[in-house]
């Protein structure tokens, strides 16, 4: 057998190639994939940013309209100044709709929360009213949203609901029982004004 020069050298530089791709070009195109997925994370981060962006002027409105609104609830009044604003309203809006405040009393029974698992005070004080209104359901129903749209910061919740005594020659009307929560601002007693309660 003779040995051919020419094959043994087609043969050296195919295994040479092969090296090559093998020790240089892949770990190159590793590289070059993770270098693609970063730029993709990267690209994925950056529109995401961009997005954000976009909405800051839609949130800086919204947060000078909520602040507009927590500003018009009056949540820094005291207590009693905060349920004298309620019992004006309820009265209003008892002459305006139609309606008649059956009972309106603060409610002893509170729910209790969870102790705080920290020494810091609530964001927010509840004070607990129980209202019965009487009246046709409309205004009822129109009574106490105009109590929610208010000036007063309040949850208002249904507690019970019945038929009214009726009486011949009137238009049927209901008992509604609901549960309020007045809410204003937790006292911080680091203020003066918090000291001076």
């Amino acid at each position: 057998m003779t040995f051919d020069v020419r094959r043994a050298g087609a043969i050296v530089a195919a295994l040479i190639l092969l090296g090559g791709y093998a020790l240089v070009f892949r770990p190159l195109e590793a590289a070059v994939a993770d270098r693609y997925a970063e730029l993709e994370a990267t690209r994925a981060t950056l529109e995401h940013s961009l997005a954000l962006a976009r909405r800051i002027p839609a949130l800086a409105g919204e947060r000078k309209m909520l602040a507009t609104q927590l500003a018009h609830l009056h949540v820094r009044d005291r207590r009693a100044a905060t349920v004298e604003r309620f019992l004006r309203a309820v009265a209003g809006v008892a002459a305006r709709d139609g309606v008649t405040v059956q009972t309106i009393a603060a409610n002893a029974l509170q729910v209790p929360r969870p102790a705080p698992r920290s020494t810091q005070a609530a964001l927010f004080d509840e004070l607990p009213l129980d209202l019965t209104l009487r009246g046709r359901y409309a205004d009822v129903i129109r009574a106490v949203r105009e109590l929610n749209g208010g000036d007063v910061a309040a949850r208002i919740s249904l507690a019970s609901l019945g038929n009214a005594d009726r009486r011949p020659g009137t238009r049927p009307q209901l008992n509604a029982a609901f549960h309020v929560l007045l809410l204003r601002e937790g006292d911080d007693t680091t203020t003066p004004d918090a000291r001076s309660r």
